[in-house]
């Protein structure tokens, strides 16, 4: 092997990850963020609409345009985080075993196991919190840096850096 290269064929990290509430709110409002972003730029729109057309003409605006920008801006994160939690089956609600290796990332539970090869990352996120391994629109993985060893972030780190492109 040339000089300075590492050899990640023996590295594998392997933790214990228990449900945690906090965990799940946090990866969805990650996944969120995109469409909140947009519903709160609209939330303001009407908010300025509104000012503006209280500000300049003798008919008010609807109370329900009002607090559909309400809404927008401070309602619509908090209810999409509701319905996703409460959506969520009850598989996905316990503890599950996290390996992380050459090959991909493994998720071992009671009653499923998920086995995501380095490939089908689209993209990772680093946090101060946490990595998120984005795999689609729609879908992403978050690894805690709280729960590894220093150790395992740094190897951790070390496997993202030799599969993302330079």
């Amino acid at each position: 092997m040339p000089e300075g290269c590492i050899s990640l064929a023996r590295v594998q990290i392997s933790l214990w990850v228990p449900y945690d509430e906090w965990r799940a709110r946090r990866l969805i409002k990650f996944m969120l963020r995109p469409t909140v972003t947009w519903m709160r730029v609209l939330g303001a729109v009407i908010a300025a609409y509104v000012v503006l057309a209280l500000l300049v003409s003798s008919i008010s605006p609807s109370i329900p345009l009002i607090v559909l920008g309400v809404f927008c801006v401070f309602g619509f994160e908090p209810l999409m985080v509701w319905y996703s939690l409460r959506a969520q089956n009850a598989a996905i609600r316990q503890g599950y075993h996290l390996v992380v290796d050459d090959a991909g990332v493994t998720m071992k539970a009671e009653s499923y196991e998920s086995r995501l090869a380095w490939s089908t990352i689209q993209r990772v996120k680093e946090k101060p919190d946490a990595w998120f391994l984005v795999l689609s629109k729609m879908q992403a993985m978050a690894i805690y840096k709280d729960l590894m060893t220093e150790e395992q972030r740094s190897q951790f780190a070390a496997i993202l850096a030799q599969r993302q492109p330079a």
